[in-house]
């Protein structure tokens, strides 16, 4: 097992998708969160922050500029900090899911409320009852699975691969 991964997902309409997984420690805990340039989602809390509602402070490279730009010089140490350290800052949380939703905090899941363990639960049994399946459920599972295990083969060859057409399902996009 690695104790880190990085993967970058790239589509060809531009979108790209970076996996990382770091195995951390129980300060850290474990989270899943979902990073974009709008924000970051957390899902073990089940929270969002956006990025254009954090505390705008200037990161080490533009207090250099503008130092240089209102011609402040001053020493720079050579074996310490020179500028500001670009630490975490303070976002309004909002919440993933609005309403009677709970986030666990890894007790028991017996008797947990809107989990989304009923939606699967009562989606199979109308399955069963109707004989319909829901849209696309095996080729989405598919299509997880052969890009979980193209992105293990990446990382074992250390190359950028491509998803090969001969795993591509016809009627399914494949951007």
């Amino acid at each position: 097992v690695y104790d880190s991964v990085n993967l970058v997902y790239q589509y060809a309409d531009g979108v790209k998708i970076n996996y990382e997984s770091l195995i951390s420690n129980k300060f850290n805990g474990m989270e899943d969160q979902i990073l974009g340039n709008k924000g970051t989602m957390n899902l073990a809390t089940g929270m969002y922050y956006l990025e254009n509602e954090a505390g705008r402070k200037k990161s080490g490279i533009e207090q250099l500029i503008e130092q240089i730009g209102n011609k402040i010089y001053a020493s720079v140490p050579a074996a310490g900090a020179s500028w500001r350290p670009e630490t975490k800052e303070e976002y309004a949380p909002h919440p993933v899911l609005e309403k009677n939703f709970n986030v666990n905090e890894g007790q028991s899941m017996v008797g947990a409320l809107k989990d989304g363990s009923d939606e699967i639960l009562s989606a199979f049994c109308q399955a069963c009852i109707t004989g319909e399946k829901g849209k696309h459920i095996v080729e989405e599972a598919y299509q997880a699975t052969t890009l979980c295990l193209l992105g293990n083969q990446a990382i074992a060859e250390q190359k950028k691969i491509i998803f090969p057409e001969e795993y591509k399902i016809p009627y399914m996009k494949f951007s």
